[in-house]
């Protein structure tokens, strides 16, 4: 029998993405809350509403890769630091969108460098040809499971 037919739960693929995923989240964001006193979660809304927003909640959830209840709690608390703030679609008044407000704008300027430290952090244990193949691999696999999914 081949050593890979033998493989126990710590070799498949979305139990290491799972383990690796979990180290990553717990890493930055005890870098959030040492440097900015934000949880993950407030810092991936900051982040989502900043770079792409505004958002409605939904689609707030979905781009900061949180689900509904955790984007609605984190978007919840950052609105009461005053850092976020709710208003009505122009396109459609029934639907509410989350924006920065001046102090939210000033907090993602600091949360993005963090961000991508870590990001450049991670693959630090990496040579560029490794990195670049990684990369490549995600893609595919990425894809892959897109198309599968249509």
């Amino acid at each position: 029998m081949k050593a890979s037919a033998k493989a126990g739960l710590e070799q498949f693929l979305t139990y290491r993405l799972h383990v690796l995923n979990k180290l990553a989240e717990r890493g930055i964001g005890e870098r959030y809350q040492e440097k900015l006193g934000v949880t993950l979660p407030e810092a991936r809304v900051i982040a989502s509403v900043g770079s792409f927003g505004p958002f409605s909640i939904m689609d707030l959830a979905r781009h900061a890769n949180l689900d509904k209840s955790q984007a609605s709690r984190a978007a919840e608390a950052l609105i009461k630091q005053g850092l976020i703030q709710r208003e009505a679609s122009v396109e459609d008044g029934r639907v509410v969108l989350i924006s920065l407000t001046a102090e939210g704008r000033e907090l993602y300027r600091k949360v993005m460098p963090i961000a991508r430290k870590w990001n450049v952090d991670l693959f630090d244990c990496l040579n560029e040809d490794e990195r670049a193949a990684f990369s490549a691999a995600l893609d595919r696999i990425i894809e892959s499971m897109q198309a599968r999914s249509e």
